[in-house]
């Protein structure tokens, strides 16, 4: 009689659940491909940036090639090439999903590039729903509710960026519930997870979750203490496991370090996440309620209600240290920050007066999308003219596709896009290790002459000028040195219509690039 009554009951909160989740799903999956008018056009994919295309050009290899770690890119900082950190997980995933998907597209390789950070962000929102809901979190979903709304988080599993954050922000939120659920005492098993966890991650990426485990380590130090040595006899296991995944990392992928060339910084200045996200940005990441959250988790520290909120207490007090310095933590800071709201919103008591606090704290958070999904004036005309150059730049590097082989001289933030679609090197890159490549095309543009001399030691056969006032600007900022106005190369080549300097050919031009040939 009892399991009568209790049936329609279990079967209606399941149905409730499940309604939820679908919505909080749909809502991310809306939030990750807010940008897809960017990203199909014209029946093509094209992607967000220049690192993903130097991504899927790792991928074309594999699928050419075979399933292996690629540990040497010849097609940047040509003909030297480069030593990139880049690793094999992000790799496979994609090579995977384009065999998926290759009984049903032509196009599996693109689509599989654009489609697989959206996808590991729904995996992020129903393994939180999954956590959540198995170890009964309070306030479970205004946590899922932040992590599909986030901005910032978003942008990491944004339509059409097949880069490493998206795979890195999954398995960082599978170790930290992995640690939370340490600190509550729950079972055994979890350690194995949190190594499992914290070793591939740090296999995707050795800086950040170094950092951030480093971080948990002294966590643990000052919130646990002494109560951690009986768990001592637990942790022989789930470290074999963690050194393992490590070792077969290195034994994959190997291990890969290069220094900063000297004009990094002055490079850096064009690169967003490495400069500060400010507290602005921040709010709009977050919302309001960030403000107020060491409070709040430290009052719950001192209260004795909950162990972890230590933990989540210095992990984003930390975070936002990193992302006022560089907004490229800003997608950890999300995360922790979505994380540790269960922990803390128990400190306002009354659920009535939690959501009204949290609804209102989105206010900056609504603001940002309204700017994204309806922008207008300057930023709405740098959209559609980033669309613009991207269908221009395809149709000028497909020129190259069936010519000679030989390198390519261009701006260093199109040399990724220009190999994916043309098949040729390029001098420059979008990498810190295609410096040497970087600076030498910079001082191409600005000379006022074509230096031979450069051509022939970089094996460059094609020359791409770009509409001057950013092609002359960055150079000079990357050399740190000015020039007279027309004086450049870069500018006579991008003005000329007939004459052309010796040893040059023109072979292209459209409404935003001329493509030049160097005549042997």
């Amino acid at each position: 009689m009892l399991g009568k009554i209790l049936l329609p009951q279990k079967i209606l909160f399941l149905l409730k659940e499940g309604f939820f989740l679908l919505v909080l799903v749909s809502l991310g999956f809306a939030a990750f491909t807010w940008n897809h008018e960017a990203v199909f056009v014209g029946g093509e994919v094209y992607y967000t940036d220049g690192d993903c295309y130097s991504r899927m050009t790792r991928v074309r290899m594999i699928e050419d090639g075979g399933f292996r770690s690629i540990r040497h890119h010849d097609w940047e900082n040509f003909p030297e090439g480069t030593t990139p950190h880049t690793t094999m997980p992000v790799d496979g995933l994609i090579a995977g999903l384009s065999q998926i998907l290759r009984p049903f597209s032509e196009r599996h390789l693109a689509l599989a590039g654009a489609w697989i950070s959206p996808l590991l962000g729904a995996s992020l929102l129903l393994f939180l729903a999954a956590w959540s809901a198995v170890t009964r979190l309070p306030y479970r979903r205004a946590m899922l509710l932040m992590a599909a709304v986030s901005p910032i988080l978003s942008h990491g599993f944004q339509l059409g960026r097949p880069d490493h954050q998206s795979l890195l922000v999954l398995l960082l939120a599978v170790a930290l519930a992995a640690e939370a659920e340490l600190w509550r005492g729950a079972k055994n098993y979890w350690r194995y997870v949190s190594a499992t966890a914290w070793a591939f991650a740090l296999w995707v990426s050795l800086f950040e979750p170094s950092i951030l485990l480093g971080i948990v380590i002294l966590a643990r130090w000052l919130f646990r203490g002494r109560s951690q040595a009986h768990e001592a006899k637990d942790r022989r296991g789930p470290l074999i496991l963690f050194f393992t995944i490590l070792a077969l990392a290195v034994a994959i992928d190997g291990w890969r370090a290069t220094g900063f060339h000297p004009a990094f910084a002055r490079w850096a200045l064009n690169i967003g996440e490495l400069r500060s996200a400010g507290w602005s940005g921040i709010f709009s990441w977050c919302g309001w309620l960030l403000a107020a959250a060491p409070a709040l988790l430290a009052w719950r520290w001192i209260q004795g209600r909950e162990k972890p909120c230590g933990l989540w207490l210095l992990l984003l007090i930390s975070a936002a240290g990193l992302t006022l310095y560089h907004a490229r933590w800003g997608y950890f800071l999300a995360l922790v920050f979505a994380m540790s709201l269960p922990w803390m919103l128990p400190a306002l008591r009354k659920p009535g007066w939690v959501w009204v606090v949290f609804f209102i704290s989105l206010w900056p958070v609504a603001a940002e999308w309204d700017q994204r999904l309806y922008s207008e004036g300057e930023a709405l005309r740098a959209r559609v003219e980033n669309i613009a150059d991207a269908v221009a730049l395809r149709e000028a590097a497909l020129r190259l596709r069936d010519r000679h082989a030989g390198g390519v001289v261009a701006p260093w933030w199109f040399c990724p896009a220009i190999v994916w679609w043309s098949g040729q090197p390029c001098v420059g890159g979008t990498s810190h290790q295609s410096l040497p490549g970087i600076v030498e095309s910079c001082e191409f543009y600005l000379g006022e002459v074509p230096d031979l001399e450069f051509l022939q030691k970089r094996k460059v056969v094609y020359i791409l000028v770009y509409e001057p006032d950013r092609l002359i600007s960055n150079s000079e900022q990357i050399l740190g040195r000015q020039t007279t106005s027309g004086s450049t190369i870069g500018e006579r080549l991008y003005a000329s219509r007939e004459e052309t300097p010796t040893g040059l050919k023109k072979i292209f031009a459209n409404r935003f690039f001329k493509v030049y040939e160097a005549v042997p």
